[in-house]
């Protein structure tokens, strides 16, 4: 069952975050809502995750923290950005058991190429031990977690910008797909440190379909809701200074060869990325 309830999650984590999408150059000038290389480079963040799913037929936990660091250079269609997880814990529970992971279990960097809005695409993967895949994801999932989106150009206070995110992650023969239609609001400014930060809203309507066949077992699962986040943006610097974001998901699960079907889903998650200041 571990298996087939990652891809859930997998799904259910990333919701506010880039898609797959051509990467094109933007000019990250005065007051523009863009990524480029940030003043504080590398960046270094924590993350947490926290992630329960009811089921009629069993209860799923997950939890996750840790801290990456994201290094930033200009590549020729945008960034390139090397990201390095440099602790972990997590932890997932079904009714199979517990199934811990660490840090040890990713090796190498994640490659990834970015654009100014924020669009992600994995240029290079590292290896992933079974117990990550089933706490945090696969790769795919992992890298998008760690950026949001953005216009990229200069906009003014009050703009409201439209994405469709889609994240796609394959496993031991079950594929899930999110697709999230991501509202986002450039809600006012807030000062923190000393520092004045754009306040971004967002708001996401997310659907998500999980299919295959996994231990000879046929497994079909629908599930669609809503989230909603809070993102802070340092213009000045460049750079994603925290972002918070919590979602609830309901559908059901079929599978059809035990003769079961339409059994309800409920999925709660929370998730926040903040930037570590030295």
């Amino acid at each position: 069952m571990k298996r087939w309830c990652l891809l859930l999650l997998a799904g259910a984590v990333v919701l506010a975050l880039a898609g797959c999408a051509s990467r094109g150059g933007v000019r990250a000038g005065d007051g523009a809502l863009a990524y480029a290389v940030p003043a504080v480079n590398p960046a270094v963040y924590t993350y947490s995750d926290t992630t329960r799913m009811d089921m009629d037929i069993a209860v799923v936990d997950l939890a996750a923290r840790g801290t990456v660091e994201l290094a930033f250079e200009p590549a020729a269609e945008g960034l390139r950005a090397t990201a390095r997880w440099t602790d972990l814990d997590g932890v997932f529970v079904s009714p199979n058991g517990r199934v811990g992971a660490d840090e040890s279990g990713i090796a190498g960097p994640f490659v990834l190429g970015v654009d100014g809005r924020g669009r992600v695409e994995v240029v290079q993967a590292p290896r992933l031990s079974e117990s990550i895949r089933e706490v945090m994801g696969g790769p795919a999932t992992m890298a998008y977690a760690l950026f949001v989106r953005l216009p990229g150009r200069a906009v003014e206070p009050g703009a409201v910008w439209v994405d469709t995110v889609r994240v796609a992650e394959e496993s031991e023969g079950l594929s899930s797909m999110l697709e999230a239609v991501v509202t986002s609001t450039w809600a006012g400014d807030t000062a923190v440190a000393g520092r004045t930060l754009r306040v971004i809203r967002t708001r996401s309507a997310v659907e998500v379909d999980v299919q295959g066949v996994t231990q000879g077992i046929e497994i079909r699962q629908r599930l669609a809701g809503e989230a909603s986040g809070t993102v802070l943006w340092d213009a000045e610097r460049r750079l994603l200074v925290a972002r918070e974001e919590g979602s609830v998901l309901n559908g059901t699960m079929e599978l059809p060869a035990m003769g079961m079907r339409e059994i309800a889903v409920r999925s709660r998650s929370r998730t926040r990325l903040a930037l570590r200041e030295e």
